[in-house]
């Protein structure tokens, strides 16, 4: 008797811990399908949209990703999104640039800050 119940406690305590791992993956999960589909939204804006409402667009974009990086940190396992969390993050990357190619206006700090 004493047996099953320690083999009953494990069981109880791996299956606790299982199911944490896959809540925390589930949040990590949709953490980075928001934060994607962000990105993948905002690259759609014509250039001369975005540059009217940059300022929004980063602050939103930080938002997304302090709100990832959260989640990740809190959480381990997370390796598997590292990929798509860095193709996501380049893309916004190379978009900026791309709005602001050739931008010869000096007030351009105006729309980074």
């Amino acid at each position: 008797m004493k047996n099953l119940k320690k083999h009953f406690y494990l069981l109880l305590v791996l299956i606790m811990s299982f199911s944490c791992q896959t809540k925390s993956e589930k949040r990590i999960e949709i953490a980075t399908n928001d934060y994607i589909h962000f990105v993948d939204s905002v690259t759609e804006y014509k250039k001369e949209e975005a540059q009217k409402n940059w300022k929004t667009i980063e602050k939103d974009f930080e938002k997304k990703l302090n709100t990832l990086n959260l989640r990740i940190d809190s959480s381990e396992g997370a390796s598997e999104f590292e990929g798509k969390i860095d193709s996501a993050t380049d893309k916004f990357e190379i978009y900026r640039k791309a709005v602001f190619k050739g931008y010869a206006d000096p007030d351009i700090n105006h729309y980074l800050d």
